[in-house]
């Protein structure tokens, strides 16, 4: 299990249905949702006022998912957090599955792409070729052209990160 798996689309493109269908199978006691948009209360009721709070205790959590809805909002590309640093860093150890969900590629801080281990895009409104500068991963480039480039709605692609 222990795996962080990015998902970034723009708006409307599937990235919560996806994720639905990946939970679908998971025990809900197992969950972990910081979900501002109240799109999971079937799976986790929202119980979190503010994201320090929130990221604060799931820094404890060991055998579970950790879903970040909306890590647009609480994450920037140009600091790091050290709860979610740490996080990453022992997802392994903590038998931790993280699911980050991002809004455009360059909202995906570099520590978070150079830490997790999937990332599936969606459509976006990314540059591809300066995305795959920026996070130095020159396969970024041809995967978005890919998504970009169908015109079926809800098309995305899944590749490892090294």
């Amino acid at each position: 299990m222990s795996n962080c798996h990015i998902v970034v689309g723009a708006t409307g493109t599937g990235k919560t249905t996806y994720i639905k269908n990946i939970i679908k199978r998971v025990n809900k006691n197992a969950l972990f949702i910081y979900d501002v948009n109240k799109e999971y209360t079937a799976y986790f009721p929202y119980k979190f006022t503010d994201f320090e709070t929130f990221i604060e205790s799931a820094s404890r959590i060991k055998n579970g998912v950790i879903i970040l809805e909306e890590a647009t909002i609480f994450l920037s590309n140009r600091s790091s957090n050290d709860y979610l640093r740490s996080i990453l860093v022992r997802k392994r150890h903590t038998n931790t599955f993280i699911i980050l969900v991002f809004h455009s590629m360059r909202s995906v801080p570099r520590y978070i792409y150079e830490l997790a281990n999937y990332i599936t895009i969606f459509h976006t409104n990314d540059s591809p070729d300066m995305t795959a500068k920026e996070l130095k991963d020159e396969r970024l480039e041809t995967i978005m052209n890919e998504v970009k480039e169908s015109r079926i709605k809800y098309f995305y692609k899944t590749i490892k990160i090294y």
